[in-house]
């Protein structure tokens, strides 16, 4: 277990960098300082996690936002919607958990996920299209794989029952995103 988290706070780490003003750092840090004045240790992957979920919600909206506009094809309007939408409720599932258990939460993208909008966005037509969808498969995997930790290595019980509360959500999510691009590689 302690491998598990030990590999997830690496694996963090390398996905949102070292950059010291990144949001989900600070947000993290916040957190753990507010933790550790009360008293309460080991809070650090749950932080983290919070953090990475909720920059990870924000990518997800607004994308979908952008999509709706930019995209070419129905169904990835269609896939855009759905996730913009469900991750807005998912957001505010997560605020609701922050405010009760005290953890900070970002309020604009992490580096990284700055990094996947800035990318999608950039592309018009058909590549915004491929992008947008490969990005989706993509971050869902990730999703899917921390929630999945976090459902079974959280410290918090509300943290943990949050992830696992997720999880079909996420799951769906990749299924329909790796649906998607299977229909437009046969189609290419």
């Amino acid at each position: 277990m302690k491998k598990t988290i030990l590999i997830g706070l690496i694996a963090a780490s390398m996905l949102t960098g070292c950059n010291s003003d990144d949001s989900i750092r600070q947000a993290k840090e916040q957190s753990v300082q507010q933790f550790e004045a009360a008293g309460v240790t080991n809070m650090e992957n749950d932080a983290l996690f919070a953090a990475e979920a909720a920059s990870a919600n924000l990518l997800q909206i607004q994308l979908g936002q952008v999509a709706l506009e930019k995209a070419v094809s129905p169904e990835v309007k269609q896939l855009a919607e759905k996730l913009a939408n469900d991750h807005r409720q998912m957001q505010d599932d997560l605020e609701t958990l922050a405010s009760q258990t005290k953890l900070v939460l970002p309020d604009k993208l992490g580096t990284a996920h700055q990094k996947v909008y800035d990318e999608i966005t950039g592309k018009d037509g058909i590549a915004f299209d491929l992008a947008y969808i490969r990005a989706m498969e993509d971050q869902h995997e990730d999703l899917v794989q921390r929630y999945e930790d976090m459902g079974e290595n959280g410290v918090s019980m509300e943290v943990k029952q949050y992830a696992s509360k997720q999880l079909p959500l996420l799951r769906l999510h990749l299924q329909k995103a790796t649906d998607l691009e299977n229909v437009v590689n046969d189609a290419s």
